[in-house]
């Protein structure tokens, strides 16, 4: 997570999975203009965050061979709500510890599970007649934790709710909504509250916006895909039945927001434009749900050659949450503080669980070097006082010169074990050490992903007594999924083909 000392940055990445899409987008900051830089889209289907973030070129290619990784000021990645559970309820104003107790009471009540095992995001609303309203954020800590892990290689400096990110990309680039898009009306002065539909091709997200922020959001598993056919003669009945059932989940999802005939809200659904959009916003309004349809607006935006203002539509959740990451602090509702706290302080441990199994591998290395070295400085010992006992002074001067080649060429152990564990040695775990003179040193290991071994092969090539660095043969263990590597390199003059004696 970024700290609170970090600057607002001008550069963003945002990620998401939306429409049965990943989708991405780069954007930057001009004043009041954003510019998207480049867009990028991928089939969800069997594919994973990692090869969406390898799609997007911000990971490193398996071979080893260089490339640049992208270097981006900030990245932001959006969760999918279907996972997260809203509730709104009223207190009493209180100091904000005792609202935080509050609200983690609330959330017990509401939730049928233990409280270790959720993780609550909350919000308040401006106080009014010595009350407010609480919209509370809820979901499971194992799903939060596995989402972090699958986008790590997105390196998220945050991790937002996509439902958020959809609302701000309404009020800043729909007509229709308080931003510059804004010009149909419907935002009039004293509305406070709008409904909020945004349709994809496999559900639906729903959102109450109250004072430009989320106040209640559900999903609904019906799509465009289940409400239009691309066939027109292809079961007209049951397509009719189709949108009449979604008419019907709608009007009891805005019932459970507080929504009836008799309210002014306004009921806005986002489109492309296309006659698809419109058709469905025509059944709802055949349903008495007076829908109206809220349009991309490209004034705020410098869009890339070739990306038309109806693609606005389609980036509409990955553009909204690249804007609350420019306009830091947004507010929003944060579920993963303390997941990501918790797995920093993982690696962490980890680290040093490393770095003391690596200790305790030098210290026995260093035990049997001193019993080698021990023994073998005996030997020449013995052979020295026998050479000095002869006549031959040739022969012992050439003993002299063996001791100061053996002297030359004996590698200095505790010296290359401080070389490999210096610096950071994010997720590697050293299992042993090799070396024998004339040969190139070797080190077995394991890494928690390529992008860390290949880190620690970096480190090794920059230290200016290791040469010819090499990875042989890495592979994945199919229980860890953690890589397995062998890496050799020739150390000082130690690892020459002339330094055997």
């Amino acid at each position: 997570m970024m700290s609170k000392g970090e600057k607002t940055p001008h550069v963003v990445l945002a990620a998401a999975k939306d429409d049965g899409q990943f989708k991405a987008v780069e954007v930057r900051k001009h004043e009041d203009t954003l510019e998207v830089l480049w867009t990028k889209s991928l089939p969800a289907g069997e594919q994973t965050w990692t090869a969406f973030a390898a799609a997007c070129g911000i990971t490193a290619r398996p071979d080893g061979h260089d490339k640049a990784l992208k270097r981006h000021a900030s990245s932001v990645v959006g969760l999918d709500s279907t996972g997260v559970a809203f509730y709104r309820v009223t207190a009493p104003v209180v100091e904000s510890q005792e609202m935080a107790s509050i609200v983690r009471m609330q959330a017990e009540s509401l939730l049928p599970l233990p409280p270790d095992q959720i993780e609550v995001a909350w919000r308040t609303t401006p106080a009014t007649n010595g009350s407010v309203d609480i919209t509370i954020a809820a979901a499971r800590r194992d799903y939060l934790h596995k989402f972090a892990g699958s986008v790590r290689d997105f390196r998220p400096g945050r991790i937002l709710l996509s439902c958020e990110g959809t609302v701000k990309a309404w009020q800043s680039l729909f007509a229709g909504g308080p931003g510059p898009g804004g010009g149909n009306g419907l935002a009039r002065a004293g509305e406070t509250r709008t409904l909020l539909v945004s349709i994809g091709l496999e559900n639906t997200q729903m959102c109450l916006v109250q004072n430009s922020a989320v106040a209640q959001a559900a999903v609904l598993g019906t799509g465009t895909a289940d409400l239009v056919s691309s066939d027109e003669h292809a079961a007209p009945v049951r397509l009719t039945e189709m949108i009449e059932r979604f008419a019907q989940d709608v009007r009891t999802v805005l019932g459970s927001f507080g929504w009836d005939e008799s309210t002014s809200w306004p009921l806005l659904v986002l489109s492309d434009g296309g006659e698809v959009m419109g058709r469905i916003v025509e059944a709802l309004n055949g349903a008495g749900l007076p829908a109206k349809v809220s349009l991309p607006d490209a004034r705020a935006l410098k869009l890339p050659a070739g990306f038309r203002t109806q693609e606005i539509y389609q980036y509409r959740t990955p553009l909204g949450l690249s804007l609350m990451a420019l306009e830091r602090p947004s507010g929003a509702l944060d579920l993963f503080e303390r997941i990501v706290a918790e797995q920093e302080q993982e690696k962490t441990t980890t680290a040093w669980r490393s770095v003391l199994v690596a200790g305790a591998a030098a210290a026995v290395m260093l035990v049997a070097l001193f019993a080698t070295t021990y023994l073998a400085d005996a030997a020449n010992a013995q052979r020295w006082n026998e050479l000095v006992a002869r006549p031959d002074f040739d022969a012992a001067r050439q003993h002299q010169a063996l001791l100061k080649t053996v002297a030359r060429h004996r590698p200095d152990v505790l010296e290359l074990l401080t070389a490999l564990n210096t610096g950071k040695n994010e997720g590697i775990v050293l299992d042993s050490l090799h070396f024998k003179k004339g040969q190139p040193v070797t080190i077995a290991g394991q890494a928690g992903n390529t992008e860390q071994m290949w880190a620690f092969d970096e480190k090794l090539r920059a230290q200016k007594d290791m040469t010819n660095v090499a990875i042989v043969n890495p592979t994945q263990d199919s229980k860890t999924k953690k890589i397995k590597f062998t890496i050799t390199f020739s150390y000082k003059g130690f690892s020459k083909k002339d330094a055997v004696l």
